[in-house]
């Protein structure tokens, strides 16, 4: 009796070896789960979703950190199935990031494009009362002038250049900037103008 308990024993023991120590790592679940990662990136997840973009990596963090431990645990421990759960989680919530960057950052180009004409608008405006107030006899008040409106118009080409490279966040907020000086500049030319002739200069669009 003695032996066939040793040879049950056994026999239990070899069954778990062969359900559990068998077990491999969730290899194409780990890869799906990096392109989802890798696909919210290109999505401009980073900044267009960035605290969806930050949850994202800690979850693939957590993931990858779970893998780690079964895969350095005793094989007959070696249990994945909560790593492929994990990584499940990843493709599906990478997938719901990638569509609200992409999401947003259309609206952002839309808002950056829009402010780029307001930008252009007071870079003109500010150029046309330039070209009015302007004699050739200002001396130093004219040249600072024309250094303004020089300044204005390469802003003008950075904002540009921002929205061709796609980065449309930080072409909004220096197009907002720029309208703003541009504004500030016609004022000053209006002023000056004012100051010359005794009357206000119409206004431009």
């Amino acid at each position: 009796m003695i032996v066939v308990s040793q040879i049950a024993r056994t026999g239990v023991v070899l069954i778990l070896l062969l359900m559990y120590g068998c077990a491999r790592p969730p290899a194409q679940q780990l890869e799906a789960a990096q392109k989802a990662v890798d696909d919210a990136k290109t999505a401009g997840a980073e900044a267009y979703a960035k605290d969806d973009w930050m949850k994202l990596e800690q979850e693939f963090a957590l993931a990858k950190d779970e893998l780690v431990k079964q895969e350095t645990a005793f094989s007959i421990f070696k249990l994945y199935d909560d790593v492929g759960e994990m990584l499940s989680t990843v493709v599906e919530y990478g997938g719901r990031v990638a569509a609200k960057a992409s999401q947003n950052k259309e609206a952002a180009k839309t808002a950056a494009l829009a402010m780029e004409q307001e930008a252009l608008r007071a870079v003109v405006s500010a150029k046309r009362l330039m070209a009015r107030a302007l004699s050739g006899k200002e001396g130093d008040a004219g040249e600072a002038i024309k250094q303004q409106v020089t300044a204005l118009e390469a802003g003008f080409v950075v904002i540009h250049g921002l929205i061709e490279n796609g980065d449309y966040l930080a072409a909004e907020m220096r197009a907002r900037a720029l309208k703003e000086k541009g504004g500030a500049v016609s004022g000053e030319i209006r002023s000056a103008i004012e100051k010359a002739t005794g009357r206000k200069p119409k206004a431009h669009a």
